[in-house]
């Protein structure tokens, strides 16, 4: 077999084993399942915290602030 091949199959059992697997798998692979996933969504969120969502009413919200602030 080619690499081709093999590389949708190893992707989709990768796919299912992070996402449902603690649902159905024994517990050694559960457990392996649902910890995999806790990384991943570690490292995900870790590479997002250092950007700043973008607030189009932040100047609105402002002026409200001073006016009840008056």
């Amino acid at each position: 077999m080619r690499v081709k091949d093999l590389i949708l199959p190893v992707l989709v059992v990768g796919l299912v084993f992070v996402g449902f697997g603690d649902r159905f798998l024994p517990s050694p692979l559960s457990t392996a399942s649902a910890s995999t996933r806790e990384q991943l969504n570690r490292f995900f969120k870790g590479m997002f915290t250092g950007f700043s969502t973008y607030n189009r009413y932040h100047k609105t919200e402002e002026m409200i602030r001073q006016a009840e602030g008056k």
